[in-house]
């Protein structure tokens, strides 16, 4: 498969997972990172219901790993002028 399907796949079932659980943001792209041995799919999400984080790493762990070895980080964002989020950011590296 090819990085351009890829990055818009990646970036499809995100915003389709978002939409799932209600949250309004959505994911515009996928960064890449072409290596030596490997090629690495970066994406960052904008969750404001706390609630639901759980469930958003869920389903993005079961649709995104079967692309490669997956990494999932979230981080709570507290900015002085606008409501906190949880920022998920993934990261899929597939070797070459």
């Amino acid at each position: 498969m090819d990085k351009e399907t890829i990055k818009k796949e990646l970036v499809d079932k995100s915003n389709a997972i978002l939409a799932k659980h209600g949250e309004n943001e959505i994911l515009d792209s996928v960064s890449v990172m072409n290596m030596a041995a490997k090629t690495v799919f970066l994406g960052s999400l904008k969750v404001y219901n706390t609630a639901v984080v759980p469930n958003i790493i869920k389903d993005l762990e079961k649709e995104l790993k079967s692309y490669g070895k997956l990494t999932l980080r979230d981080d709570r964002v507290v900015p002085c002028c606008a409501p906190s989020y949880i920022h998920i950011s993934f990261n899929v590296s597939i070797d070459k």
